[in-house]
């Protein structure tokens, strides 16, 4: 007997659909159809995973359905019962029962009552999906070759149905992906600033992977470690700063020293997992992932994701991402590296040309560092940004560099200027602003190096510049080194008080200076201006000390 399946099943499988949630209903309907027309108790669909290690019964109707739907087995006696070495499907010896799904299998599985059973595997253009299982035959003792016969032909459209769904989801999923690693890559790519690239990487990160703690951690190559750099979420502050050596038998060691995506699903029994950590944080590792930044064959770190928000564990799918969003984010941090590396060496020499004044100038020593923190703690306190300060300090580093250039009878004369001697001192603005203008890297800085002597009302020099003409680095500069020389002794005086300074600079309020840096200055407790003030002198002290060990 030809088998015939009714145009309502055709016509619900040969839509198209989006997802699976969008097939589950027709699954169903097909299901309750099957179970019709062969006059069946129960019936039941299993689909296989894309890595095919676990099946899963998505689906079952029927009085002892309770009992399978749901119900996840491993999947390699099965995959292996309908497969040759050679990967093509073999014939069922016996088609009215599973090679796999028999009878004592779901008795001793489920705990049902299974008297016979059909099973069929649902397989498209060649690829196992998964089987169709249909139990206990109604009102007679075995199912028919005609039963069997339908529920094949059945299963083929299913096969194709399920085969063409997942097709689409996976296509869905890969385009998806791409966008958001497109958009992960813009992103990482907007600065050059580590500082505020690695919370990035976190946020990319997160909106991704849905993890509960991240951590980054890159290799300190003189040092021989690999270095926690930054961590967020549950335990994180024991993260910070923490070393591991990169021979060490850890994790995130391993990932690096071998260059391997390592992701656990278990922690609880995995050996690789350092319990300790959860132990001294009293977070639970359920799973983590784990991958090497990697850059022209070079690990330069690694990223780490742990525990899914949504209680699942990290999948293939979920490592394949993570290693995505790593080969972006190795390429960002190598180049804010790169950066820092190079504007480490810019402040170096910046440090040096102010290590080189004091030398000339033991009266004003440690006058250059202190006022670098004063603009600075002016600067944050008006709200100035991050880039914006990193440029007013340098500027206020090097303010007098021009005074290289002075004699050294006029910058030492005991006595008062003449007027020559006055219009020399005049120039060092003007001499600074020419000896660093041809350094791009310099160009926001030299701002402060001719503005520096500028005054709000207009009367200073060298250009004579009012009001916000003047640069508001210099016009948070200028009250930051009055305050220094007004409370620095000197040979010919002593400093005067905070009190003092204070009630002067407020006089001087829209002459000599802006009104809104002057109420920003009097917005700082006098004990922070104290505070700054002993650091500075006591990082010249430790290094005065180091000089004498040296020489």
């Amino acid at each position: 007997m030809a088998a015939f399946i009714p145009s309502s099943i055709l016509l619900e499988l040969g839509q198209e659909f989006s997802s699976m949630p969008e097939l589950d209903p027709i699954l169903l309907s097909i299901l309750t159809q099957i179970q019709n027309t062969v006059a069946s108790e129960d019936s039941a669909i299993w689909l296989l995973n894309e890595a095919e290690v676990d099946i899963t019964c998505v689906h079952a109707i029927g009085p002892q359905s309770a009992k399978m739907a749901g119900s996840v087995m491993r999947a390699r006696k099965f995959v292996a019962a309908y497969r040759t070495a050679t990967g093509r499907l073999t014939q069922i010896e016996d088609p009215l029962q599973s090679k796999w799904m028999d009878p004592k299998a779901y008795r001793a599985s489920f705990n049902i009552d299974v008297r016979n059973m059909i099973g069929v595997p649902l397989v498209a253009r060649g690829k196992l999906l998964g089987e169709i299982n249909v139990l206990n035959k109604v009102g007679a003792p075995v199912f028919t070759h005609s039963d069997y016969d339908f529920v094949h032909e059945t299963a083929r459209h299913i096969a194709l149905a399920v085969q063409n769904t997942q097709l689409y989801e996976r296509n869905n999923r890969t385009t998806g992906r791409q966008k958001l690693l497109n958009q992960i890559s813009r992103h990482l790519h907007q600065t050059l600033d580590i500082d505020e690239l690695i919370p990035r990487i976190f946020i990319e990160v997160n909106k991704a992977i849905n993890a509960e703690a991240q951590s980054i951690w890159l290799v300190d190559d003189e040092a021989g470690v690999i270095r926690c750099r930054f961590a967020r979420g549950a335990g994180a502050e024991s993260l910070m700063g923490l070393a591991v050596p990169l021979n060490a038998p850890s994790i995130v060691g391993t990932s690096v020293s071998k260059q391997e995506s390592i992701i656990i699903k278990d922690a609880k029994n995995d050996p690789r997992h350092a319990r300790s950590v959860d132990e001294k944080t009293g977070f639970v590792t359920r799973s983590l992932m784990t991958v090497p930044l990697v850059l022209e064959d070079k690990s330069i770190g690694a990223i780490q994701a742990v525990n899914k928000r949504d209680g699942q564990l990290f999948t293939r799918d979920d490592l394949d991402l993570f290693r995505s969003i790593a080969d972006s984010a190795a390429l960002a941090v190598n180049n804010a590296q790169l950066v820092a590396d190079l504007q480490t060496s810019y402040d170096l020499t910046l440090d040096a040309l102010s290590a080189a004044l004091d030398l000339r100038d033991r009266e004003t020593e440690g006058h250059s560092r202190r006022v670098v923190e004063y603009t600075a703690c002016l600067a944050q306190q008006i709200g100035l940004d991050k880039e914006s300060i990193k440029s007013i300090r340098r500027g206020a580093l090097i303010h007098d560099i021009g005074k290289i250039g002075v004699p050294d009878a006029v910058l030492h004369k005991p006595g008062s200027l003449d007027e020559a001697e006055r219009n020399i001192i005049n120039l060092h603005p003007l001499a600074g602003y020419n000896m660093l203008a041809g350094i791009p890297y310099l160009r926001e800085e030299i701002q402060i190096v001719i503005c520096h002597q500028e005054k709000w009302d207009g009367t200073g020099y060298p250009n004579g510049l009012r009001g916000e003409e003047i640069p508001i680095g210099a016009r948070l500069f200028a009250i930051a080194d009055t305050f220094d020389a007004l409370t620095s002794d000197r040979p010919y005086r002593q400093g005067c008080s905070y009190e003092t300074a204070r009630d002067i600079i407020v006089e001087e309020s829209g002459r000599q200076f802006d009104p809104r840096a002057v109420e920003a200055f009097l917005a700082i407790p006098s004990y922070e201006w104290m505070q700054i003030r002993a650091k500075v002198m006591e990082e010249i002290a430790h290094r005065r000390s180091l000089q004498k060990r040296v020489f």
